[in-house]
């Protein structure tokens, strides 16, 4: 693994990657095709209380298999809860606890189960790792839904919160158990691990292996294809219907808001321009990264996408329009040294107070509709990130500052290049308020159903803000630790590298640390409290949910940690075929309740464009779909419809 230097000559891709990712999934604008009326709401409380199951796990050269006991009822206080129940001293590891919490918050997400239910785990004997996710997730179903867990059936793979089915370890051994049990008679495994290597190092079809040991070997892909080889069951799913498109009014709203980022862009090359032509030199990579948003949102516009046209121009004109800034101060750095950067540095007050008037701009919008929930929620996400985003710049501009001071870099050449990515960053920061308020005018004022009375806001927001923690734990225990093992380090300093590598994991790791801050502003019980919680949720849910999907599940890395290539293609395709499909059922519930989700569809629209790019844009749309998914799945918490379609 390569240490990454804090800095760059040209701004490294990630950087433009990682403007995608913070402006990918917070944009859009609707209308979706009609699609027949949803059932009546249904009653959310478990339809049973407890279920058993049988955890696979393996030993040396075979494996056995442990009981698990499910059990969920209405918690005593009305707060959502989990409780995990050992035999064992620490028989719960990290990993499992992990995929405990991610079973439940997938199983509430796919159900619209209650928000006040505790939930209990018991396990017998130690186990730890995330493998039992996907039976854990299919267990806590069946208890919504009535379902009977089949005898004889269990299976291995992880669960990701998009809902596919993640790889495993140890599979021939877990086999071998099985067979060597005689207790089953049918086993699932995930997608594209049917040929492992068994712990003498030979090549194992697991299929085969099953088949003459007289167990059924399934591949599964998700959640859905497990849970119906588990109970013999379907999971419920709504009608899918068209996929959204966006309204007339909603077209030419959006054409307008990317005609006036354009012109922006404009004023930005020219700004560019200005600079001296040794800056220039510097800044050519991200002005041509800028350049082709620009052109791509030109060529949209042609085609009538004027939502995926409007992403694009606002990444075109918030790239340059940073960058630019952030080249300015390295010109007067060129001349006038430290004292230019600590300038910057000084100017966070200035950006922190524009922050602040944001959100008390926010605080006296009162949301009426569901749309106007998801104008409030998504600007509430956005300007955290702004807020996460300007804390870490800040960190790493006065760590090269204090650097400085202490004599470490040789010129000032040196002294530019370690600041660069930080002086970027601080501008991307200031600029994300800007880009905040321009998606907020264009989600305000898009009608749709009225907010549900009596619903408690605190829960969902409560819900999903833990929700997008569970993800960033199951994260944690299952890749960040698991490495920095591996390697021989801390978590905190493979982390760091981490970090260094994938800015989205260095925000979504600022965000957490920073969230109580946040949270201590806007004070609890105030009106608009609970909808900053779902911002965060909303946002940190998805961005941590790729995490999963990326590094842990399906992700092949370089030795600088870089995303080159995946381990399953199959695994990939279903990631995107079943994120499409969530969001065109859950919008289609809205659409049923005359609700366009007006900051959703067009970032839907822009991820299909999208989903035909490299690697590191097919996971992108997948965390795109997982954010209109969760967004649109809040709503109908909020709207007081959370199970329509998704119970039989």
């Amino acid at each position: 693994m390569t240490a990454h230097a804090s800095g760059t000559r040209s701004a490294p891709k990630t950087l433009v990657r990682f403007l995608t990712v913070v402006l990918g999934f917070s944009l859009a604008l609707t209308a979706c095709a009609v699609v027949p009326p949803v059932k009546k709401d249904v009653n959310t409380a478990p339809k049973k209380t407890e279920v058993t199951v049988q955890v696979l796990y393996a030993k040396g050269d075979t494996g056995g298999h442990s009981e698990q006991r499910i059990s969920v009822r209405p918690s005593d206080d009305g707060e959502f809860s989990i409780d995990i129940s050992e035999d064992e001293v620490s028989g719960f590891g990290d990993m499992i606890r992990a995929a405990s919490w991610n079973a439940v918050m997938v199983a509430t997400v796919l159900t619209g189960a209650s928000l006040a239910n505790q939930y209990r785990f018991e396990l017998s004997g130690r186990v730890d790792g995330p493998s039992a996710g996907g039976l854990t997730t299919a267990a806590v179903l069946s208890l919504f839904l009535g379902d009977d867990i089949l005898k004889g059936v269990s299976m291995t793979g992880t669960i990701n919160p998009t809902g596919t089915i993640g790889p495993v370890g140890g599979i021939p051994q877990k086999l071998q158990g099985v067979i060597d049990s005689g207790e089953f008679t049918k086993i699932l495994i995930p997608a594209g691990q049917r040929n492992a290597v068994d712990p003498s190092g030979t090549a194992v079809d697991l299929v085969t292996m099953g088949k003459e040991g007289g167990v059924e070997v399934v591949e599964v892909a998700d959640i859905y294809e497990a849970y119906k080889h588990l109970t013999g069951k379907d999971l419920p799913v709504p009608e899918r219907s068209a996929d959204p498109r966006v309204s007339e009014a909603g077209y030419a709203k959006l054409k307008s808001a990317a005609d006036a980022e354009l012109a922006g862009f404009a004023q930005a090359v020219a700004d560019y321009r200005a600079l001296s032509t040794q800056v220039q030199d510097v800044g050519a990579a991200v002005f041509q990264d800028a350049a082709q948003y620009a052109d791509r949102a030109r060529n949209l516009q042609s085609q009538g996408i004027q939502g995926g046209a409007f992403i694009e121009a606002l990444s075109a004109n918030f790239l340059l329009r940073a960058a630019t800034n952030a080249y300015m101060t390295a010109q007067l750095a060129l001349h006038q040294g430290v004292p230019a950067l600590s300038a910057k540095l000084a100017g966070t007050a200035t950006v922190e107070d524009k922050f602040v008037a944001f959100l008390d701009q926010l605080g006296t919008y009162t949301p009426k509709t569901l749309t106007d929930v998801e104008n409030l929620v998504t600007a509430y996400g956005n300007a955290f990130d702004a807020f996460s985003l300007l804390g870490y710049a800040s960190d790493a501009l006065d760590t090269v500052l204090a650097n400085a001071k202490d004599g470490a870099y040789s010129s000032i050449e040196a002294l530019l290049d370690a600041a660069l990515t930080p002086l970027l960053l601080f501008e991307f920061a200031s600029g994300q308020v800007d880009a905040t308020k321009s998606i907020f005018e264009v989600g305000r004022d898009n009608g749709g159903a009225p907010i549900a009375k009596n619903v408690d806001l605190d829960a969902i927001g409560s819900f999903f803000r833990r929700g997008a923690d569970a993800n960033w734990e199951a994260f944690e225990a299952g890749f960040v630790q698991q490495q920095a093992t591996r390697y021989g380090l801390s978590n905190d300093v493979f982390r760091g590298y981490l970090m260094d590598a994938d800015l989205a994991v260095a925000l979504s790791y600022s965000a957490k640390q920073r969230l109580g801050l946040i949270q201590n502003y806007i004070g609890e019980g105030k009106p608009n409290a609970a909808y900053a919680a779902m911002g965060y949720g909303f946002l940190n849910y998805s961005r941590n949910a790729i995490h999963i999907e990326k590094y842990y599940s399906n992700g092949v890395l370089n030795d600088d940690l870089e995303v080159i290539g995946v381990r399953s293609e199959i695994a990939l395709a279903r990631a995107l075929d079943l994120g499409r499909a969530q969001v065109s059922q859950a919008v289609g519930v809205l659409d049923g309740k005359g609700t366009m989700p007006v900051l959703t569809v067009a970032d839907f629209e822009s991820a299909g464009v999208n989903r035909e790019g490299d690697i590191a844009d097919k996971f992108e749309v997948i965390e795109n779909y997982s954010g209109q998914f969760i967004m649109s799945r809040i709503l109908a918490f909020v709207g007081g419809f959370p199970s329509e379609g998704y119970t039989r």
